[in-house]
């Protein structure tokens, strides 16, 4: 009978597993509508699937094979008030309205099945599928000056970020010690895709009068699109210390994603037909040659290089533990504490291999006009980060159950290296609320409402994080708070 199940199951699994994969910030604010529910304080409760994220020890608790599903809809509010200038010059950044990306609601999910064998009772492995990193902004904040060029404009979508890290878990959990303890191990295959367009203002090569405002800097525009793999570990442990005591913990190891995909750089030229006059000029009589190169590219052209992108994109380790008290028969407290290591969030080294300038969208360009399109590094600097967790579940009657949760999660990025590629204005502090509703012994259902607010801060200036000629940050007022809510269906069988 429980073979006849498992085969109606699985083409459910299949579909669940499906949107996940092809669904759409950074690292998520948890899994789960339990466990969201209690503000993810989670590491010491057992016996549900989302366990295979916060600590696969718990689910050697399971007593049933359990399959799972999670629909998640994310709606974050960033918003932005731009003042980019260095020296009173804005060079086209759209400063003084506040702007807001492009609207759009993300949906998200998780999917599981474990199996609790009869001839081994202790035992309980399966697999899950979830989100835990997510990016989606995308942001019109850039436009070029029409003193620079009144016939071309950059696509109004100029600062894309979009990443998603999507895991596969396989998961084995073992309980042991007069089921007064257990131990669980997944293997996190992790799938990253990466969206990225940005603007970067390249330096003018030529001199002095060549390159006067506001022709001293060349908008590009550069774009990645791409995927890649790495493997990773979840290891947990999880102990009873009474019957109304519970600690657990979980560890998460490093692991990188090397992307590949296609890239694109694209090179707006200035549109400055009185430009030949200069050879009137003596101050440029010297470089008569560099001079008609020149003139050939001030009628504005666009020169657009595609090329084989590359960027390694870390998942950083984390470690947690928690603690459940069951406070009495229907009331259950639960409180984590976690550390994600996001100091070994590497910069982003993004290359762009075998450039293909001949069949680029302008003429081939000399070799003064190639050596502008280079490799791109975004630093980042970032700081180790913390979440404190607290959550209440009530069991309110035989079909349902009531619950609520806090969350504390600091901020990782310093100021001059915070930009548009991930939004992380400041400490975030969430409200959770949620329930579930039980049909009967196999099936239930769940729900999860989440507010995130995460304040407002302010970059007071650029700068150059690590000195290689280019800004890393973006000044302003920056505000953000995102509204989420989790949807799931439980069958045990």
């Amino acid at each position: 009978m429980r073979l006849c199940k498992m085969s109606l199951l699985t083409p459910l699994l299949v579909v669940i597993w499906c949107g996940v994969v092809v669904a759409g910030g950074w690292q998520y604010s948890g899994v789960g509508a339990r466990a969201k529910s209690m503000g993810n304080a989670f590491r010491a409760v057992s016996a549900d699937p989302s366990d295979a994220y916060y600590n696969p020890a718990g689910l050697a608790f399971l007593q049933t094979n359990i399959v799972s599903g999670t629909a998640e809809l994310n709606s974050p509010r960033p918003q932005v008030t731009p003042n980019f200038n260095a020296g009173g010059y804005d060079f086209g950044y759209l400063n003084g309205p506040t702007r807001y990306p492009f609207d759009e609601v993300y949906a998200m999910g998780t999917a599981s099945i474990y199996f609790q064998p009869q001839a081994i009772p202790n035992l309980v492995f399966g697999g899950s599928v979830y989100q835990a990193f997510d990016q989606n902004d995308t942001w019109n904040l850039f436009q070029i000056s029409e003193a620079y060029n009144a016939d071309r404009q950059v696509v109004a979508k100029n600062h894309r970020s979009n990443f998603d890290i999507v895991t596969f878990q396989p998961t084995v959990a073992y309980k042991f010690a007069n089921d007064k303890a257990a131990i669980g191990v997944g293997l996190q295959i992790h799938r990253g895709d990466a969206w990225l367009d940005q603007v970067r203002l390249l330096n003018n090569p030529y001199p002095y009068p060549l390159n006067v405002r506001p022709m001293d800097k060349l908008p590009e525009l550069y774009s990645i699109d791409g995927y890649g793999y790495s493997v990773g570990v979840n290891l947990g442990v999880q102990i009873k210390l009474s019957d109304k005591i519970t600690v657990g913990g979980n560890y998460k190891s490093k692991s990188t994603i090397k992307i590949d995909g296609n890239g694109v750089e694209r090179i707006i030229f200035p549109l400055n037909p009185g430009v030949a006059a200069l050879y009137n000029d003596p101050n440029v009589n010297n470089i008569p040659s560099e001079l008609e190169i020149y003139d050939t590219y001030s009628q504005g052209p666009e020169y657009i290089v595609l090329s084989d992108g590359k960027l390694d994109l870390t998942v950083p380790s984390e470690f947690g533990f928690g603690i459940a008290v069951q406070a009495s028969p229907r009331t259950l407290l639960a409180a984590d504490f976690s550390m994600t290591r996001w100091s070994e969030f590497k910069d982003f080294n993004i290359t762009f291999n075998n450039r293909d300038f001949a069949n680029s969208t302008a003429p081939l360009a000399p070799q003064t006009w190639t050596d502008l399109f280079s490799n791109v590094t975004v630093p980042f600097n970032w700081k180790d980060a913390v979440r404190i967790s607290a959550g209440i579940e009530h069991v309110l009657n035989e079909r349902w159950t009531g619950r609520i949760g806090y969350m504390y999660d600091g901020s990782a990025i310093p100021d001059n290296t915070f930009n548009t590629i991930f939004i992380d204005t400041g400490n975030k502090h969430s409200l959770n609320l949620g329930a579930t509703f039980t049909l009967n012994e196999s099936v239930s259902f769940e729900g999860a409402v989440e507010a995130i607010f995460a304040g407002s801060r302010t970059i007071p200036s650029v700068s150059d994080a690590n000195g290689d000629g280019y800004w890393d940050n973006f000044s302003g007022e920056w505000k953000d708070k995102s509204f989420n809510s989790s949807w799931a269906l439980n069958y045990r069988f």
